[in-house]
């Protein structure tokens, strides 16, 4: 019994680990979830995270790594990023190195400042700028541990996405953009989701939804936890980055500014920035990154409930390569270049929500927000063609110089 049991187990977290890998077949080369140098191998061959795997007491923490280690899979067995000493380290007689530690001493690569003693809605017009951001715990702290080829999220998933809907000049509406909050009266998202030129003529954007899940129904229920009613947010202004032209820019990023201050709770509650210096320059080559939103599916062009699905971070150069051959379109170091997988991608409804990865922060998980959809090709999900993200660490100065209390 004890051998099926095991057996019933791994089963499960491997169909756990199947279901979030890329389809992508990956080989060669990668970086660990704490970026050190690995190569992308079968599971059971890195000995170390295998025998992590079958502990039946896996910890969340452990569970995450072992998610962002995925690489893709081959021949229906997952591929793992697995660094030189986890080849032969076992995770049942030797305790992991303090410095790649994938569980609870998994290192604090992202020294933040102690969390302000107060709150971002209760700072005065004095205060430095930077101190309206809010850091972890305030940010980035989620409760629950596809947009194209998507999932459905957890009610509570993501609680730092919002919906923007629009009104047309005959008062018809629609949602058509997202975008991620980063403190309680602002939210972070891609210009040409709020420059009145890149709209369809008449229409504006009228409020922000913030605490939804499924937009059919309010309040939200899924099996026995409900959520509050979804929380309907005018806006007081827009602010668009001074150097942005038009769609495809190199500066595709906004801020929206909301009328009144937003109370936080499990279903509402802003995503870190990347403020940190390491991550203010970062390309986060060969990251697999989350990304949700309300965006096309296959099967609708508009899904009620959000979505999410995991996307790999591609090499920028061959994106630019690709891209200078379509419609000569130039890509600058103010931007990431994701995905390109057969099936899994953000779609034209996701523009301007956030692509995001964790970290660890104290020995806790945290959401930092690296990227926000700005463009790509007009089919989605295409083998071979990422889609293009505005890097939110180049603009950081940006937005701290911008934001108010």
């Amino acid at each position: 019994m004890m051998g099926i049991r095991l057996n019933i187990y791994l089963f499960l977290v491997t169909t756990l680990l199947l279901h979030f890998a890329t389809a992508a077949t990956s080989s060669g080369s990668c970086l660990t979830p704490n970026a050190m140098s690995g190569s992308c191998i079968n599971l059971e061959e890195c000995r170390f995270l295998y025998e992590l795997l079958l502990d039946p007491n896996l910890s969340g923490n452990d569970r995450r790594y072992l998610r962002s280690s995925q690489c893709g899979y081959k021949n229906g067995k997952v591929m793992i990023c697995c660094p030189p000493n986890y080849l032969k380290l076992s995770a049942t007689t030797t305790p992991p190195p303090a410095h790649e530690a994938p569980a609870v001493i998994f290192p604090e690569s992202i020294a933040l400042n102690p969390p302000p003693t107060t709150t971002s809605s209760s700072v005065n017009n004095n205060t430095n700028k930077s101190d309206l951001l809010p850091n972890f715990p305030q940010c980035g702290n989620t409760i629950e541990n596809r947009i194209y080829g998507g999932t459905e999220t957890a009610i509570d998933e993501f609680p730092w996405l919002a919906l923007f809907e629009y009104t047309n000049r005959n008062g018809g509406k629609g949602f058509y953009c997202g975008g991620a909050l980063i403190n309680d009266r602002y939210v972070l998202t891609a210009a040409h989701c709020v420059f009145e030129k890149d709209l369809p003529y008449g229409w504006r954007l009228s409020s922000i939804r913030l605490g939804e899940w499924d937009t059919r129904t309010d309040p939200d229920c899924a099996a026995d936890d409900c959520a509050p009613k979804y929380r309907s947010n005018y806006i007081e202004r827009s602010t668009i980055h001074p150097g942005y032209r038009k769609h495809n820019d190199p500066n595709d990023i906004a801020l929206v500014r909301l009328t009144e201050s937003v109370p936080f709770s499990d279903y509402i509650k802003p995503i870190c920035l990347p403020r940190a210096s390491s991550l203010r320059n970062a390309t986060f080559l060969n990251y697999v990154m989350d990304a949700a939103g309300w965006g096309k599916t296959e099967k609708t062009n508009n899904n009620p409930v959000k979505l999410k699905t995991t996307i790999k971070i591609k090499d920028f150069k061959q994106c630019v390569d690709k891209y200078s051959v379509l419609n000569n379109i130039r890509l600058e170091s103010t931007q990431l270049c994701a995905g390109g997988d057969a099936g899994s991608d953000t779609c034209s409804g996701d523009s301007g929500g956030p692509l995001m990865f964790q970290d660890v922060v104290n020995g806790k998980p945290v959401y930092f927000v690296a990227g926000i959809v700005s463009f790509g090709p007009s089919l989605c999900g295409v083998q071979g063609w990422p889609a293009i993200y505005t890097r939110v660490g180049a603009f950081i100065d940006w937005i701290e110089s911008t934001i108010e209390a």
